[in-house]
């Protein structure tokens, strides 16, 4: 009985993380995985899907010429085609959800019009604080009819806060949009906290786009990196024009679509606390690696081999690659707090400059 009370609680904890996780996090927001702080809404949509269409080309031309060669059975255990399975598997999570909110955003402005609650979005799909969206709003006489030095009343109601550029939190999660509306601050307030039900579907859908996300822009520069400096030298080239294509576009393209992903199409978070599931992947990726020796005496990649480096050089290539993943993530970390202080900082600089 006691066995079961502690296996129930320990279900009942699982649980209430993972509703913590999808239902409690600031993070999981349309805002971060449907828009780009540069790319409108129709074209980020467009590129996505476009890329995944492009993405699902390679890997099954990869997989059917794995197969005329005889190689089909051992195909998925290869860290490059494991990747590449996971950009495309973020590139369909990642143009679902953009269609999704396209489509949520459409369907609310269409029932404004029909309510008589007409107006403009003049802002971007980036997440700013209420207060500065509101004063942006008054900055360009276009809403509310209040001056360009407009301040709101902090949560205590006792003091005021006016915009600082150098000092403020831009990117704290907060309204969707921003349109005309004709009753007082307050409501307008209200309106822009008024937050969309979630489901558990589109939840797991964003977490799986987050997730896909980090593994994606973490492992690109490893298999890019391995690749052509230690396995392109032993391989004498790419043979024939299908196999330069499908090798460039899983050992380079890939890195590509990373940096294009992380300073253009992008908005998604890098959380530190998530360097615990790049490794695990990691982890489990290598434990795959000798199960595959122990059942069929197959080496994946030949620096996994004993007998080139022995015992003790194995060792020293697994935890050298760690080391890679954890150094990248730990790069990666500090170019996204970069990116998500500086791109939504700078549009609203230029925004307030030209009203």
């Amino acid at each position: 009985m006691r066995a079961r009370g502690t296996l129930g609680r320990c279900k009942r904890g699982v649980g209430d993380a993972v509703r913590r996780f999808l239902f409690d996090n600031e993070c999981l927001r349309d805002e971060y995985f449907a828009t780009s702080y540069i790319v409108p809404q129709k074209a980020l949509l467009g590129v996505r899907a476009l890329v995944f269409v492009y993405c699902t080309a390679v890997l099954i031309s990869n997989l059917a010429a794995n197969i005329v060669h005889g190689a089909g059975w051992n195909w998925a255990a290869y860290f490059t085609t494991l990747t590449y399975s996971g950009i495309t598997a973020y590139y369909g999570f990642a143009a679902y959800n953009t269609a999704r909110h396209l489509a949520r955003c459409r369907g609310r402005a269409h029932g404004r019009r029909r309510g008589g609650v007409a107006g403009r979005l003049i802002s971007p799909p980036i997440p700013l604080p209420p207060d500065q969206l509101l004063l942006l709003a008054a900055a360009s006489g276009r809403v509310f009819g209040t001056p360009a030095a407009l301040a709101l009343r902090g949560s205590s109601g006792d003091c005021e806060r006016k915009l600082d550029l150098d000092h403020v939190r831009l990117t704290y999660p907060s309204a969707h949009q921003l349109r005309q509306h004709s009753g007082s601050d307050e409501e307008a307030l209200q309106w822009l906290l008024r937050s969309p039900r979630k489901s558990a579907r589109h939840q797991l859908s964003l977490a799986a786009q987050w997730i896909l996300y980090e593994l994606f822009t973490c492992y690109a520069p490893l298999v890019s990196l391995v690749y052509w400096a230690v396995l392109y030298p032993t391989q004498g080239g790419l043979d024939g024009a299908a196999n330069t294509w499908m090798g460039v576009s899983m050992h380079g393209a890939n890195t590509v679509l990373m940096g294009l992903e992380v300073f253009v199409f992008a908005r998604c978070p890098y959380r530190w606390t998530h360097v615990s599931v790049v490794m695990g992947v990691l982890v489990a990726y290598l434990a795959l690696v000798y199960l595959m020796v122990g059942v069929y005496d197959f080496y994946v990649y030949p620096f996994f081999e004993s007998k080139y480096f022995g015992a003790g050089g194995v060792a020293v290539v697994c935890l050298l690659v760690a080391d890679v993943v954890a150094i990248a993530w730990v790069v990666l970390l500090m170019v996204h707090r970069w990116r998500d202080s500086a791109y939504p900082r700078r549009w609203l600089a230029a925004k307030l400059a030209s009203v």
